[in-house]
Formats: C-alpha cells, structure tokens, sequence
C-alpha cells in the first residue's frame, strides 16, 4: 500500500485535515473519498485539492471520524489496484 500521508489527530483536525498527496494518487476537484480500516466499517469523507497542490478532508463524516480518534496516529493509504477505496490505519496515541 502506498502512502497519502500521515498525521498526529489533534482537536483542530476533528474540523478539517489539510495533507499533501505524497502518492500522487489523488485527483484533482472534490470528490468523496471512501474509506476503510478493516472492511467491516466504511466512511465517506469529503475532500478537494486546494491551493499549492495541499489536499483537504472535511465535513461532518469525517468529524465524527476524528473526535473519538484525537491523538491517535492515522495513516491514509492509496487505492490499490482494482480496489475502489482507501485505507486508513489508526494507532492509538
């Protein structure tokens, strides 16, 4: 699985998470990223490009995400081939 990014969950991410796609992977406009961790639970989460090539996830999908997950460390991975979502790996802080 290649890396998207990483990120330290902090109380200021449960609003919005602005990362850079280090895979490369992730289109351009909005669009909504489906996300698993397991493939027995799957979220939403809003996220667009924005200025100098950052990316950002938002919206109340991905608050409810991030509010009981604050400190913890969460990695997002690219798709896979023939695999229509992305992966996170969330590791207690």
């Amino acid at each position: 699985m290649e890396e998207i990014d990483t990120v330290n969950l902090q109380a200021n991410h449960v609003k919005r998470w602005r990362f850079r796609d280090h895979s490369g992977t992730l289109p351009a406009g909005r669009i909504v990223l489906r996300v698993t961790e397991d493939e027995n639970q799957w979220w939403r989460f809003e996220c667009c490009r924005i200025e100098g090539g950052m990316h950002c996830i938002s919206g109340n999908a991905w608050s409810d995400f991030v509010g009981p997950r604050v400190h913890a460390r969460l990695t997002l991975y690219a798709k896979q081939d023939g695999e229509n979502f992305n992966r996170v790996w969330v590791r207690a802080g």
